[in-house]
């Protein structure tokens, strides 16, 4: 989460408590707002608040309207006043960004809390409450919109195409905020598989209590459209529009600076007498797993072409990570990973909210990191067309550490980094590092030392 100055955004709520719902929940027009969209869904929806607060004025209002109603807040005294105020809701203390509900929801309202996010983690809690809803479920939000704010108290974030406003006075605190326009935001959602359901709601609000001042407020409605959304961002690129220069090839997972609890669970999950590990280059299978000496594994450090060194369906199952590279060179990849695969493939790829791909594909402009998502989709169909008839996507959360005290270094070994994974060869290379790396400052605001780099397992089985 954002950092709030000198203290984090869950001390800062829990230091309001009351005094935020005595100055933000007199709003006719939110108000009317929730209950419209309350409305439209089917009777005693499953819906959840992100960000519930006190509990007001959101999930009363769901909960008047008979709807069986989830909230989570950071703060736990947010918690406790809204499990006061709604005692039919279910609210638990959790960081929207870990959090995984319970059930499928049919809606999730996101209401005012999502401005304390980076905007990376903004774009990637699209693509979460794509997951968190069914075809055709409702996200519901109200956000306030960079066109509203005032030039001059802002800094531009052209990764995102973002401003944030650092060191904002807000209620006694200092905070730093990332915000979106009204254009971006409909960018955001279609690219997370949603479509605009209404004509969004634009009014200015102004809190009740001294030392407020007018806020504007932008409230959407979207709709999920796509059926997986982590084959995004949407639309997918046609084959013929991309091209990959990406060199990783899965040797980052021997890096210490990799942390993923996701990736850990996944191959731990696996038959140690029956997996075999794959990968193209250099570090063994990293993982920290110390697995790599076990006779069941077997690392890959050279080229595709040792694949065939490889017996027909010698290997229970593969885990490839980051090998697809080129959606004209895929089926050669995969073709490959079939023959050897006995009853399982493993493929590891970026997700859609990839943190780090999105930087370095922001300045390195005509040597993108080719779309995931397409990637992924091309090899689900080539999988399944060859006898694997169970087809499966996992998210796989991910980030780098990028520990050092010093900003100027961090920024630096973090941009020197991700240059080492693509594009080492790049020919302006040293100014797209010194690029990157200004930027990170930004980004290091809100998470001081790590990067995203969230992955999709597509786990592919024979029955």
């Amino acid at each position: 989460m954002v950092s709030t100055g000198t203290e984090t955004a869950e001390s800062l709520f829990n230091t309001l408590g009351a005094r935020y719902e005595d100055a933000f929940a007199n709003d006719p027009l939110l108000c009317d707002f929730v209950k419209s969209v309350a409305e439209s869904l089917q009777p005693k929806s499953k819906v959840i608040d992100v960000g519930c607060g006190t509990g007001k004025p959101v999930s009363y209002l769901l909960a008047e309207a008979g709807h069986e109603v989830y909230g989570i807040d950071v703060s736990g005294e947010m918690v406790r006043l809204a499990t006061s105020q709604v005692p039919s809701g279910k609210f638990q203390q959790a960081d929207m960004r870990e959090y995984e509900p319970p059930v499928q929801m049919d809606a999730v309202f996101a209401v005012l809390s999502l401005f304390q996010l980076t905007p990376g983690d903004l774009v990637s809690m699209m693509y979460k409450f794509g997951e968190w809803v069914p075809m055709d479920g409702i996200v519901a939000l109200c956000v306030l919109p960079s066109t509203a704010l005032a030039p001059e108290k802002v800094v531009y974030d052209p990764t995102w195409d973002a401003v944030w406003m650092i060191g904002k006075e807000w209620m006694g605190s200092l905070t730093n905020e990332s915000f979106f326009s009204e254009q971006g935001w409909a960018r955001i959602l279609k690219d997370a598989g949603f479509v605009l359901e209404v004509e969004p709601v634009s009014y200015l609000f102004s809190p009740i209590g001294e030392n407020h001042i007018p806020e504007a407020h932008h409230c959407l409605v979207a709709r999920r459209a796509e059926k997986k959304p982590l084959l995004g961002p949407f639309p997918r690129p046609t084959s013929s529009r991309i091209k990959n220069f990406c060199e990783t090839n899965g040797e980052f997972l021997g890096h210490p600076r990799l942390a993923s609890e996701d990736l850990e669970v996944l191959v731990t999950g696996l038959d140690p007498k029956e997996i075999s590990l794959l990968v193209r280059k250099g570090q063994g299978s990293g993982l920290s797993l110390a697995r790599s000496g076990s006779p069941n594994f077997w690392s890959l450090p050279a080229a595709q072409a040792s694949l065939s060194s490889i017996s027909s369906g010698a290997v229970e199952t593969v885990l490839a990570p980051w090998m697809l590279s080129n959606p004209d060179e895929l089926h050669n990849t995969l073709a490959g990973l079939v023959r050897i695969a006995k009853s399982q493939i493993i493929i590891l790829q970026g997700a859609p909210d990839n943190e780090a791909t999105q930087l370095i594909n922001a300045v390195a402009r005509s040597l993108p990191i080719a779309h995931q998502g397409l990637l992924l989709d091309s090899a689900s169909g080539y999988l399944t067309h060859h006898g694997f008839s169970s087809i499966s996507l996992q998210r796989i959360h991910a980030t780098f550490s990028f520990p050092e005290e010093d900003i100027s270094q961090r920024c630096n070994a973090a941009a020197e980094f991700l240059f080492s994974l693509w594009h080492r060869d790049h020919a302006q290379r040293k100014e797209a590092v010194e690029i990157v790396s200004h930027r990170l400052r930004l980004l290091f605001k809100g998470r001081e030392h790590s990067i995203g780099f969230n992955m999709v397992a597509l786990i592919a089985t024979r029955l």
